[in-house]
């Protein structure tokens, strides 16, 4: 299927800078090339004159739902190279927006759990409630004005990793339907395949895969300042892929919160260029 690749080249509200130097990285270094003659590159940038984390994002989602949407339209395969994990509440807005009555899923790689909400959290990072505001614990007001938007149910989540999450995340995971599966637990063999059955059992007939770098093992490679170390290997990223895919029809992929400034010998740049390869010939 021809892809397109959509590039995000933001962090907090700013351009290229920390993670938002990912999505150029992985470009500048050949990720079209990887994925053949058909792929083109569309960038998405603000047009607000003062950025601000929560400004530009929403902004950004709401442009990102559209651009998703079209793709999804004209038979093109929408690749999101993204600095933060928030960009998933518009791509999976764009993949609703262009086909409301097919039930999604999504499967979450990442080294931390991005389910914390503004009564959880101290911190002043909007990624912390990437996950929990896509299940629509939070910012319902500005996720309503995003094309298409509609939370995502618990029950169609699984979280792979969180190995690094902090005790905000935890609490609110535990009292969610959202499955999550730790790198322990996913190398015993049987909680991804249980976990796509349940999907199966809810009705999702296509998947938004998210890949966080970070769920990489810092000590195999960091992908940024906040990598935490104990996660997969990229080896393990490609067969939890590879056997979703398997299951499920792949509607849309993400790669965010590559930082290029830790990647040591382009480990992380590797992983990211081989994964979004395997998602595209599934």
């Amino acid at each position: 299927m021809p892809t397109d690749v959509v590039q995000i080249p933001w962090d907090s509200g700013h351009r290229g800078r920390r993670m938002g130097a990912g999505p150029l990285h992985l470009v500048e270094r050949g990720l079209l090339g990887r994925l053949g003659s058909e792929a083109r590159l569309i960038t998405l940038e603000p047009q607000d004159e003062l950025p601000t984390e929560i400004g530009t994002a929403f902004e950004l989602h709401r442009v990102l739902s559209d651009t998703v949407a079209n793709a999804v339209r004209t038979g093109r395969l929408p690749l999101v190279v993204s600095g933060n994990c928030n960009s998933a509440i518009g791509t999976v807005s764009g993949l609703q927006l262009a086909a409301p009555s097919e039930p999604l899923g999504v499967l979450w790689l990442d080294g931390h759990g991005d389910s914390n909400t503004p009564e959880t959290f101290t911190g002043t990072f909007l990624d912390a409630m990437g996950l929990s505001t896509l299940t629509g614990r939070c910012w319902q007001a500005l996720c309503a004005t995003i094309p298409g938007f509609s939370p995502v149910p618990d029950a169609s989540v699984v979280l792979v990793g969180g190995h690094g999450m902090d005790e905000g995340a935890r609490s609110v995971l535990a009292a969610s339907g959202v499955k999550t599966i730790t790198p322990e637990a996913l190398r015993m063999g049987h909680e991804l395949p249980d976990a796509l059955t349940g999907l199966h059992a809810h009705g999702v007939s296509r998947l938004y895969v998210h890949l966080d770098v970070d769920v990489i093992d810092a000590a195999y490679a960091p992908a940024n300042a906040f990598a935490p170390e104990g996660g997969l290997e990229p080896k393990e990223v490609l067969e939890v892929v590879g056997h979703a895919a398997r299951q499920i029809r792949i509607a849309a992929a993400c790669v965010a919160s590559y930082d290029p400034a830790f990647d040591r010998d382009d480990r992380v740049l590797a992983a990211a260029h081989d994964f979004l390869s395997l998602v595209a010939a599934a």
